[in-house]
């Protein structure tokens, strides 16, 4: 049985993989948006209370409908967490705050199987029971391992970073960078919020350019159509258009007070 990876079979087929960030907790929600036609959903663990056992019903619902599914931890130093999440069958790991090359080395250790890392063998749902053939080489193609870049050190050092053996991709959080920046932003639009600004314009550019010089995937956090289009054009391969709760937050408000302003001006 061979392994398969939605996101990189997206990127060869159109050139990019746009997404979603899952907050919610709900398979429901991931149901719906691979209906939709995205390509991956990130479900979170970094800022959201998904568990376990929930995730395994949102990859399955994702999976069904030709959509990866992926996860965002919320230590770059719990090793064990990533390497659970990918026992249990998630197509890749997100990590947040990866600053130093060490830091980079020590993740792909926790998410690779030897000789890229020292993963530990299991035969639960990531290996599917056994079914995969030569899992240990076909984890290692497909599983995602995904970086974080979201601070000044981070991008410092991203050169040596993307130099990282087993390393897939570079995900930048505009948000949390321009934070450390001192670039304004706001909460429900952190992802494009001040992106113009000189100081995220050449940290992106920055860390771009070092993914393309190592052949890896950029990745990048939008927050409006406008914005990943944008982005895709310049060269992102990987990028998030939404958060489902962020999403639901702000058409529910458009749409209760378009029905008010409609009763008001009748």
């Amino acid at each position: 049985m061979k392994m398969r990876n939605f996101v990189k079979e997206k990127i060869a087929e159109n050139g990019y993989a746009l997404g979603a960030f899952v907050a919610s907790s709900s398979p429901m929600n991931c149901e719906i948006l691979g209906l939709n036609g995205l390509d991956f959903v990130v479900i979170d663990c970094e800022h959201a209370e998904t568990n376990t056992e929930s995730i395994v019903h949102m990859c399955r619902a994702s999976e069904s409908c030709g959509m990866a599914p992926l996860v965002r931890v919320y230590d770059p130093d719990d090793g064990p967490m990533m390497s659970r999440m990918l026992d249990i069958g998630v197509q890749g790991v997100m990590v947040p705050l990866v600053n130093r090359p060490q830091q980079a080395k020590n993740i792909v250790s926790y998410t690779k199987f030897a000789p890229l890392g020292r993963r530990g063998a299991n035969g639960g749902r990531g290996p599917r029971w056994g079914f995969y053939d030569d899992y240990t080489r076909q984890a290692n193609e497909n599983c995602l391992t995904i970086m974080q870049c979201e601070s000044i050190e981070g991008v410092k050092n991203i050169e040596e970073i993307c130099k990282t053996p087993g390393l897939d991709m570079i995900f930048i959080g505009t948000g949390d960078l321009s934070l450390e920046m001192g670039v304004a932003w706001k909460a429900d639009a952190a992802a494009s919020h001040a992106t113009d600004d000189p100081q995220i314009v050449q940290a992106v550019d920055k860390v771009l350019t070092a993914c393309r010089e190592n052949h890896v995937i950029a990745g990048i956090v939008t927050a409006s159509a406008e914005d990943a289009a944008r982005r895709i054009r310049q060269g992102f391969q990987f990028v998030t258009c939404m958060n489902d709760l962020g999403f639901f937050r702000s058409r529910s408000a458009q749409h209760i007070q378009s029905v008010r302003r409609l009763v008001t001006n009748s």
